[in-house]
């Protein structure tokens, strides 16, 4: 059966962070993924994890996503701080079961060479892959669609295939998310064929609105079918923002044993 993980940041967003975790288990989810955890101890976050049979699926390396970064791991000049970033993460990791640690590329600035970004970006992740394969830990990479993330580094899937062949360390994998794919390329279905060799991580939202499973461009079902067909045995995130609350929003998940609490 496959198995589906909450990303808290964008689910049970109606409780308090540290309360989310005990609503997902009660939803019967059995993993969660947080971007930025750090605010928390990571004894503190291993605890709520045991206490509710839970399992960090994914991480991201820190950055300052409230004034507008997303990742700084392609920008030129702040090479010192990724690889700080990337000691944070492991660290942390280590310490709460050892998730997938996502580190994204960044907004490119304008007049930026997309050249030197390049080698920036592949220099760093080689790096970044060598220290988290040294803790038994996986890389993940996703490009994201110019709706959301215009200036962001890579946007299709092609360009990360490219980039997973270029570094050639077994432990960087590309994340399939279905909202970024579909809303960037479309053919969904022939793009996760194309990407499965590399593909570490699924994760789905609806087009438009990045909602959940449902009313949609995406037919979820098909999508699923797909996925067992090619034998998933990985975590699906669902990396969207339910359109009424989170328990309102679960439907889709009952033949999978997610379903909101009595």
């Amino acid at each position: 059966m496959l198995r589906f993980d909450p990303n808290l940041r964008w689910m049970f967003t109606e409780l308090p962070m540290l309360e989310r975790y005990g609503a997902a288990a009660r939803a019967g989810f059995r993993g969660v993924e947080v971007a930025f955890p750090y605010e928390y101890p990571a004894a503190q976050i291993a605890d709520l994890l045991g206490e509710h049979g839970l399992r960090l699926v994914q991480i991201l390396t820190p950055c300052d996503w409230e004034r507008g970064e997303r990742g700084i791991a392609a920008l030129p000049g702040r090479e010192d701080e990724f690889r700080r970033s990337v000691d944070t993460a492991i660290h942390y990791a280590v310490q709460v079961g050892r998730p997938m640690i996502h580190a994204m590329a960044g907004n490119l600035p304008p007049g930026a060479d997309p050249a030197r970004c390049r080698d920036v970006f592949l220099g760093n992740i080689a790096a970044a892959a060598d220290a988290m394969a040294a803790e038994g830990l996986t890389l993940i990479l996703e490009p994201c669609c110019r709706v959301r993330f215009p200036d962001y580094f890579y946007h299709r899937i092609a360009e990360g295939l490219d980039l997973v062949g270029e570094l050639g360390r077994a432990n960087v994998k590309l994340c399939f998310d279905t909202f970024h794919v579909q809303t960037e390329e479309g053919n969904l279905t022939q793009a996760l064929k194309t990407a499965w060799p590399h593909i570490g991580h699924v994760q789905i939202g609806n087009v438009p609105g990045r909602h959940e499973p449902g009313p949609g461009e995406i037919h979820f079902p098909f999508f699923f079918a797909q996925l067992e067909a090619l034998g998933w045995d990985g975590w699906i995130g669902c990396e969207f923002e339910p359109s009424r609350t989170t328990m309102d929003c679960l439907e889709w998940g009952a033949p999978y044993g997610i379903r909101a609490p009595a």
